[in-house]
């Protein structure tokens, strides 16, 4: 379930990025350059923490999956007591 939250955390980073991106090509469209090279510069940054978050997240996923192949969790076995085993020497 923490891969989702971070999956989750990547997209809104994303989203937020290309928010600034959007607001970046407002200013320059009213030729305020200006102003708009800082918010590019953090909606760059912004951006790549998106990507960068979900390429983790996808990562941690991935070698869960491929450890849960390899280790599978062991069966449910009935618990054997070794006492019950030991033989009395009395008795042969």
């Amino acid at each position: 379930m923490r891969y989702w939250w971070r999956e989750l955390g990547g997209w809104l980073l994303l989203a937020l990025g290309l928010l600034c991106f959007f607001a970046v090509w407002q200013f320059c469209k009213k030729h305020y350059i200006v102003e708009a090279w800082p918010i590019a510069v953090i909606g760059i940054v912004i951006f790549w923490g998106g990507i960068h978050l979900l390429k983790v997240a996808i990562a941690a996923r991935i070698c869960q999956q491929a450890q849960d192949r390899l280790y599978p969790a062991p069966a449910a076995q009935e618990i054997r007591n070794p006492k019950s085993e030991i033989r009395n020497p009395k008795e042969t």
